[in-house]
């Protein structure tokens, strides 16, 4: 059957990477379309918009400066953030700023991960309840609309929503176009063509909205 000793590996091999091509055009082809947005739903969900920052003093005050002019009732959401082992100012810089901070410090369990699980329990523990929890990271920059497609995406019965993710400086370098470009391409032919076809998205780490059941339920 196989004209070469290697021929039972590349075959399957090659047949598996075919599969995949041909899958990831199929899908691809669903992301040139693009919805028409319609009107904005007035705004009822409320958001608890946490940012998990470590030593980062350099970028948290113009990310929490971007989070107070969001275009969204200023009564319908708080911006938070957890300072986890930090050495630097980014605690005092955003509390001065108008962010609720939590200090963690845990040098047995360091990360993005154990700084949110432990930031949720915090939020879970407090009397005001949010519909759901918003994730950003600290060098990151907000459209000022983003509540108010996160408030639609809720009220249409969505819980797990990832935002649209770009780079801020595409042009500086062949290394931050190189990213933007990932960007692009991910964001129009892997979310939104997963998207059009109902299913599914992944979650990129930042930019993603949860509903607070969720949360609960699952971590």
């Amino acid at each position: 059957m196989f004209s070469h000793p290697f021929d039972f590996i590349m075959i399957p091999l090659q047949s598996i990477i075919i599969f995949f091509t041909f899958y990831y055009l199929f899908l691809a082809m669903f992301g040139l379309r693009l919805r028409p947005e319609g009107e904005h739903q007035p705004p009822t969900k409320s958001f608890a918009i946490v940012v998990a920052a470590h030593n980062e003093e350099a970028v948290i005050g113009p990310l929490i400066e971007n989070l107070f002019l969001m275009d969204y009732p200023r009564e319908l959401y708080d911006v938070f953030v957890v300072a986890d082992n930090c050495t630097d100012r980014t605690a005092a810089i955003a509390r001065e700023l108008g962010a609720q901070v939590y200090e963690r410090f845990n040098p047995n369990k360091k990360g993005k991960g154990h700084a949110l699980e432990w930031m949720f329990r915090q939020l879970f523990s407090l009397p005001r309840q949010y519909d759901a929890v918003v994730v950003f990271d600290a060098d990151n920059l907000v459209a000022t609309d983003f509540l108010l497609y996160m408030n639609d995406r809720l009220l249409k019965g969505e819980q797990v929503i990832q935002g649209y993710l770009d780079a801020k400086n595409p042009g500086d370098s062949w290394v931050s176009g190189a990213f933007a470009l990932s960007f692009w391409v991910a964001n129009r032919m892997w979310h939104l063509a997963k998207y059009n076809l109902g299913l599914s998205c992944a979650l990129g780490g930042t930019g993603m909205c949860i509903a607070t059941s969720v949360l609960k339920r699952y971590g």
